[in-house]
């Protein structure tokens, strides 16, 4: 008889460069071959035997996986609808292939604010009913792996390597492995830029090539940290905006407020050891910085942003023209775009670049927070959920989310896809993921990232200043994860 997995390959049919057959299996009984005794008239008179094939009809069985995606911005949609996609395609192959019977993707897409998805997630995985498939961004592979909630991809990944996943960029497979092993698919990447106002440094006397000539600046290392705050000092000073919207960056807990670490020449993780890493030395730059920039000296950074609300309060700010630099994500472009009513706006007064280094002559740097598809270590079709996957990683859907959406191509044919390349946007951002640095895929960098916020939300407030936040910042990793991290500079 033939096998299940003979099955799926033979029913395989290629879609935009996949072969895709593994679906059939669920549906297709193969054929049976029967031995019948006939009496036949020939020639000469004798009973023969006929060998006849007699197909059996198929079975119309329906197949559902699930799947949980997230944005929070509703233009990121198609990270739910490339999956719905993907299971229609499969549907259509299997019918095509004379199998009557259906994939179908059931599930949501959540516009909740992530602390809400992940703990709703969190709870489904505890309890071992979470969805078949589900989002996440790249370092929950360490904690999750860790807790048998996910499935390593590798054989899977290794045995459909040619239906796609070679075209995959390489550098987010680094994204996705926690100890050797690969446990999710990249479903996207970004870059988070520094935008500025160009009309704002227009008031404060500057040229238009001089605007134009900002990402360069920093690319040669000539404009920095305190350049930046410098002019958005001046920018207060003068009038030009108020005090506390010089610099904003997100008013919550996020990935981010490394940044500036990185571009002072922080280490966050030694690999060797799988250790987490804080230079104070480094880290006490970077305080110092935004104690400098806080309320209590040039008045650039305001004392209420931690706290607003991003939809309500910040985005509406910033697309109004009141903050000078803004400290976002290429995606925020597709927000103000599709949200905010920004539209052809957004290239008369919004020009963006990386973050600058610390010091003048340093290197740039931005991070990047790949978001996944991972397979739940409870799903009873885990082989489908990687199928629907596979085929919803085509170059042209991913395109058109990233065009929708301004994030940036997870494969290198995506780069030069018609549907990508016609996006300005896309084409000038896309020099960011050579400078990108991603989290470290440790079980409790969570810990790490939260004592970062919580120091620079102490500095804002005025509670701490550089002295003081360095120590309490110290205290907080030593406490909280011990010989998980090591500290250096102290």
């Amino acid at each position: 008889m033939t096998s299940r997995r003979e099955v799926l390959k033979l029913i395989g049919v290629g879609i935009g460069g996949l072969v895709i057959g593994i679906a059939g299996g669920y549906f297709l009984k193969p054929l049976s071959t029967t031995i019948t005794e006939k009496t036949v008239t020939v020639p000469v008179t004798e009973t023969q035997r006929e060998t006849q094939q007699t197909p059996i009809t198929s079975i119309s069985v329906s197949k559902r996986v699930s799947a949980w995606t997230q944005g929070p911005e509703r233009e990121s949609i198609y990270r739910h609808e490339n999956l719905v996609e993907a299971s229609k395609r499969i549907t259509k192959i299997l019918n095509m292939s004379g199998v009557i019977g259906e994939v179908r993707l059931e599930g949501e897409y959540s516009t909740a604010p992530w602390p809400d998805y992940r703990r709703k997630l969190q709870l489904a995985l505890e309890s071992k009913t979470a969805p078949d498939i589900f989002m996440e961004s790249h370092f929950a592979v360490a904690s999750f792996s860790e807790a048998g909630w996910i499935l390593p991809l590798d054989d899977l990944v290794k045995e459909y390597w040619d239906w796609g996943y070679n075209d995959i960029i390489e550098g987010l497979w680094d994204a996705v492995k926690y100890g050797g092993k690969i446990y999710a698919i990249p479903q996207d990447t970004e870059a988070r830029p520094i935008y500025y106002r160009k009309d704002l440094l227009a008031k404060l006397g500057w040229g238009k090539d001089q605007i134009e000539e900002i990402p360069n600046m920093i690319l040669k290392g000539e404009f920095t940290f305190d350049d930046m705050l410098e002019v958005a000092a001046e920018a207060v000073r003068k009038g030009v905006v108020k005090p506390g919207y010089g610099i904003w960056h997100r008013p919550n807990s996020g990935p981010d407020w490394p940044i500036p670490y990185l571009a002072y020449g922080g280490v966050l993780y030694d690999e060797k050891s799988n250790k987490l890493v804080a230079d104070l030395s480094v880290w006490e730059k970077v305080f110092n910085w935004f104690y400098r920039a806080s309320m209590m000296q040039s008045k650039a950074i305001s004392d209420k942003l931690i706290g607003l609300d991003f939809n309500r309060d910040v985005h509406p700010t910033v697309v109004a023209g009141e903050v000078l630099f803004w400290f976002g994500g290429t995606w925020h472009k597709g927000q103000w775009v599709g949200s905010f009513g920004l539209k052809e706006d957004f290239w008369r007064y919004y020009g963006f670049a990386l973050y600058p280094p610390g010091q003048r002559g340093g290197k740039p740097v931005t991070l990047s927070q790949p978001l996944a598809y991972m397979i739940s270590s409870t799903s009873k079709n885990p082989e489908l959920a990687f199928l629907i996957i596979t085929l919803a990683t085509d170059a042209y859907l991913n395109a058109r989310h990233a065009v929708n959406s301004a994030h940036l191509a997870i494969r290198y044919s995506e780069l030069s896809h018609p549907e990508y390349t016609k996006d300005r946007f896309l084409r000038e951002a896309g020099y960011m993921v050579k400078y990108a640095k991603y989290q470290p895929n440790h079980p409790k960098w969570g810990i790490y990232l939260e004592a970062i916020f919580e120091t620079i939300r102490g500095i804002e407030s005025g509670a701490l200043d550089t002295g003081r936040a360095v120590d309490s910042f110290k205290r907080a990793l030593e406490f909280r994860l011990g010989d998980d991290v090591v500290i250096r500079g102290s």
